[in-house]
């Protein structure tokens, strides 16, 4: 291990290790409070490839601004789907911050069923440790930190390399739930490099007074913590994304200027009020897209606060600008599923079929989407899609095992 391990400030930068690609026959375990894989968005694939069959660098496609919608191929949320296609990326343990329960393979089964699989069978197995499955052309295993050791025991028998999201220690309200002393011990026992650790500020997951734990974990496993960030800073306060996250309204008034920018600041200013006033984030909407930004996050929000008030039509609408904005998403993808309820309560059961045998198709491993179509197939009177969908719930309660405790149904109609 060398002396030294990278330090960014946001997950993307780390693209900038990659001319070597530094994961090829390697198992990058991840330790991170968010899964950063899912589908790139609009011509981000396209990009990479470029960038990968002529052998440069694929730092100056991440985007500046921690926002999908924004120039740059690829960005901290869909970090290790742009490693699969530059860096050499075939096999990563994502290590969340939550252990295992009782019902944890749910519990993970839920947090990858959003990811697109573009009819690519997911080919989902679980274990007493792991979940494993394929997404974005990535062998992905979801292993909670107490299970961590047992895993890389059984089944990893190629060299591993570690990455590091600091907010994996603390969440963006300050709640510690691991020390840099576990954390230590758990990279210990990955053996092989730590290549890189990100602190997460910028895009408001680390509040800014932890950024310390960087260094403290360096000095715990014997290394110095460089400084590697590379992203100029951003235009508006730097603890504008913490307060999205906490569900305030950001300080400070819109940036000046008529660019994307001010869009943007725009967009998040209206995360705010999706709650409680629907009707000034549909205005904080419209002035982002006036600014030449259209939100899909604000989109689904705004959507799913119509839902929430009975006003189905108006939701609908919404989320499905939403869905369209950025089709590959996994907010995208949460935007359809609550956009077909909607249809269902507008449309009847007919039309909300179609919907969902779609999204069933796209995402086989949402298992609220396959109870809904069961449903409504038998509603309608269609036996081959209701058998189609019992044979794939039945595959599902056996990934998850019998006794695990079934998570909340959100997708039922």
């Amino acid at each position: 291990m060398p002396a030294h391990v990278d330090l960014f400030e946001e997950h993307g930068e780390v693209a900038a290790l990659w001319s070597a690609r530094p994961y090829s026959g390697r198992t990058v375990v991840c330790f991170d409070r968010h899964l950063d894989l899912k589908p790139l968005a609009p011509g981000g694939a396209e990009a990479l490839r470029a960038v990968a069959d002529d052998g440069s660098s694929p730092a100056p496609l991440v985007r500046r601004l921690p926002v999908r919608g924004v120039p740059g191929a690829f960005g901290l949320d869909d970090f290790w789907s742009a490693a699969a296609i530059t860096a050499g990326l075939t096999d990563l343990v994502w290590v969340p911050s939550w252990r295992s329960s009782d019902g944890w393979v749910e519990h993970a089964l839920d947090a990858v069923s959003l990811i697109h699989t573009a009819g690519v069978p997911a080919e989902p197995r679980a274990e007493h440790c792991c979940l494993a499955v394929t997404l974005c052309g990535v062998r992905l295993s979801v292993v909670p930190p107490d299970l961590l050791v047992d895993h890389l025991d059984r089944h990893v028998r190629s060299d591993v390399v570690t990455d590091i999201d600091l907010d994996w220690l603390v969440d963006e309200h300050g709640r510690s739930e691991h020390g840099t002393d576990e954390l230590a011990r758990l990279v210990d026992a990955c053996g092989g490099e730590l290549t890189a650790m990100t602190w997460s500020t910028r895009s408001g997951f680390l509040p800014s007074e932890y950024r310390t734990v960087g260094a403290d974990v360096a000095a715990r496993l014997g290394l110095r913590a460089r400084r590697s960030s590379y992203l100029p800073a951003t235009p508006w306060p730097e603890d504008l994304m913490l307060r999205v996250h906490q569900g305030a309204e950001p300080p400070g008034p819109e940036t000046g200027g008529d660019g994307p920018e001010a869009g943007i600041v725009a967009a998040l200013r209206g995360l705010a009020h999706t709650t409680q006033r629907p009707e000034r984030a549909e205005r904080c909407f419209e002035s982002a897209a006036a600014h030449g930004y259209r939100s899909s996050w604000l989109a689904y929000r705004i959507g799913a606060a119509h839902f929430a008030l009975g006003d189905h039509r108006t939701a609908r609408s919404y989320l499905r600008e939403a869905a369209a904005i950025d089709p590959q998403d996994t907010l995208g993808a949460h935007a359809r599923i609550m956009g077909a309820r909607a249809t269902l309560r507008l449309d009847g059961e007919g039309a909300a079929l179609d919907e969902f045998r779609a999204l069933a198709a796209e995402l086989p491993l949402r298992k609220g989407v396959w109870k809904t179509l069961r449903v409504l197939a038998r509603d309608q009177g269609d036996p081959d899609t209701e058998e189609w969908a019992a044979r794939e719930l039945g595959r599902l309660a056996r990934l998850t095992g019998p006794g695990v405790a079934a998570g909340p149904e959100a997708d039922r109609p």
